[in-house]
């Protein structure tokens, strides 16, 4: 199957991928706001978000910082939270997680959004 018409179908994801090729990784811990925070500041973080109906959306790597200001930080949900969709800005959250790959130098954390 071609990886650029392939679509998320479920949360949460057991294969990430991009573009035209597949890159399977291994799903790693959740993360919580403080993870995140110890990642960014050891350097780069590739964020990816993960939304039904839409195939993986990889934010480039120096847009990581501004990113997690403006729209991760703001919506993201503790792993082990009940999230509350009216809590949040524009009443949606991502649940966040780590994932490894031998081919991307930088972390890795998937955000699966929930609406």
């Amino acid at each position: 199957m071609d990886a650029a018409l392939k679509i998320v179908t479920y949360l949460p994801l057991q294969q990430l991928w991009r573009d035209s090729k597949f890159t399977t990784t291994a799903r790693g811990r959740s993360l919580t706001r403080i993870d995140i925070t110890a990642l960014l500041r050891a350097g780069p973080v590739q964020f990816v978000i993960a939304d039904v109906g839409v195939a993986p959306r990889w934010i480039e790597l120096g847009d990581c910082y501004d990113f997690w200001k403006s729209e991760a930080k703001p919506h993201l949900a503790a792993p082990t939270s009940r999230a509350a969709l009216n809590s949040f800005p524009d009443e949606y959250c991502y649940f966040a997680s780590q994932w490894e790959s031998e081919r991307v130098s930088a972390p890795i954390v998937l955000l699966e959004k929930h609406h």
